[in-house]
């Protein structure tokens, strides 16, 4: 089912940075209203410790005891606010409270005439406290000054310059993500060229995509299009030149078979009509190996290697069983066909039915282009690397054909074997399929040919 709204790489590198502005937003707006915060309390601290000092200096010693010498309409100017409710507190370590709010806690320090400050709550409100000792050595005694303020102000104070604060960033935040889905939209620019270069190539066209002046991702891209594109026209290719080989091969032999047919269908005597039965199964032979080849070749085409499950194959046994299935066939032509191995499996990494059909198209080779009472021999290798070799003792390979004979429907002049001259192509595929190497020599006692087939190492 398609999505109702299908994503976008634009949109969702958008969004990504709008999440990750909105976090830094919020950070910042933190660390704003801490700065605000800390100004607005610099501001009216500043005012409560001086109140704080101008009641210390109001601190009198009258007969060995600590006063404060302030007139009551004094206290009450200095402590109206229309916003704020200011207290104070004036202790004496010896006498208790002297003047001002109980409630106020006492908060300990050291007796040098500094200033502390904290935030306290006060009759659940809360407080911004300023608090100062001073020693009175002719009352040898200790006084407590304490000037507290509720936060009305500074938090008012606070959000003023937040909201002043909040705004240009606010601007600065919505251009910068104007700026980002502009910058987006070109950074994304080379994609949607190549999109659009690629929609507009018509369906015959796999020539690889222009990778000049594109950016490094963008690049990557491309060239994963082209590994692409070159696939694909490699196996459209193969699919071609399949499609011209069997219409081109299987030609003559069904001509072949339409003759016989009409010579049987003709024939006014026995002996004719079995004559012509006799040619047209032999045709019919001939189109089945000829298809079947045809059909083989097709599943060893490069690229074909997708398609095909490669395991751990031991050819000794593999061999052994393909070879088998030969042997009617060379008793037949009275011809020697002989079996080597190691005693210890040879394994190596491949598919079984197309190392059979490999087999299979090499001693069909041999037994094809040697005469009677020749020899063949099947051999599998170990050492140095593991292989297989199909030896005879027929005609042999001129040296200059030697690699052509692995070529489609190529046959050595004056060959009167028969074979469509498929086999060893068959072979040679199936063989680059396995990253093996298939190649051709003498025999070993100077006469014959020799293929060979060796594989890399299994794993």
């Amino acid at each position: 089912m398609r999505p109702l709204v299908e994503p976008s790489l634009k949109s969702g590198l958008t969004l990504r940075f709008i999440a990750a502005a909105l976090v830094l937003l919020l950070l910042d707006g933190v660390a704003c209203y801490r700065i605000a915060a800390h100004f607005a309390n610099l501001v009216y601290d500043r005012w409560l410790i001086d109140s704080t000092r101008s009641l210390s200096q109001a601190l009198r010693v009258a007969g060995g005891e600590v006063r404060i010498d302030l007139p009551r309409v004094a206290l009450q100017i200095f402590q109206f606010d229309e916003i704020d409710k200011t207290v104070f507190r004036v202790d004496s370590d010896r006498r208790g409270l002297i003047a001002g709010d109980a409630a106020l806690p006492l908060v300990p320090g050291r007796v040098d005439g500094s200033v502390r400050l904290e935030t306290v709550v006060v009759r659940g409100h809360p407080m911004r406290l300023v608090s100062t000792r001073l020693a009175e050595p002719d009352a040898h005694d200790v006084a407590t000054v304490e000037v507290g303020e509720t936060v009305k102000k500074r938090a008012t104070l606070t959000t003023e310059i937040l909201v002043v604060m909040a705004a240009p960033q606010l601007a600065l935040l919505a251009f910068a993500l104007l700026c980002a889905w502009l910058l987006v939209a070109q950074g994304l620019k080379p994609l949607t060229t190549l999109a659009a270069a690629i929609e507009a190539r018509g369906q015959e066209n796999l020539a690889p995509v222009p990778e000049l002046g594109l950016p490094k991702e963008a690049r990557v891209l491309a060239s994963k299009i082209n590994d692409l594109l070159a696939r694909l026209e490699q196996a459209m290719a193969a699919q071609r030149r399949f499609v011209a080989d069997a219409a081109h091969q299987l030609r003559t032999p069904l001509a072949t078979v339409l003759l016989h047919a009409e010579r049987a269908e003709r024939a006014d005597d026995p002996e004719s009509a079995r004559a012509a039965l006799r040619g047209l199964h032999t045709a019919v032979g001939r189109a089945a190996r000829l298809s079947q080849q045809l059909l083989a070749l097709a599943r060893a085409e490069p690229g074909a290697a997708a398609r095909h499950t490669m395991t751990a194959v031991d050819l000794v046994g593999l061999a052994r069983d393909v070879g088998e299935e030969w042997i009617p066939r060379a008793l037949e032509r009275r011809i020697d066909f002989g079996f080597v191995a190691p005693e210890q499996p040879v394994i190596v990494s491949g598919n079984a039915g197309l190392l059979g059909e490999l087999m299979s198209n090499l001693i069909d080779n041999a037994l094809r282009y040697c005469g009677p009472r020749s020899r063949v021999t099947l051999s599998v290798i170990a050492e140095p690397a593991p292989g297989l070799a199909v030896e005879d003792d027929g005609p042999g390979v001129p040296e200059p054909e030697r690699e052509r004979i692995f070529e489609r429907f190529y046959r050595v002049a004056g060959s009167e074997a028969g074979g469509c001259g498929l086999g060893l192509a068959i072979v040679r595929e199936i063989a680059a399929l396995h990253r093996a190497a298939a190649r051709v020599c003498a025999g070993s006692s100077g006469r014959g040919a020799r293929f060979t087939v060796e594989f890399p190492r299994a794993g």
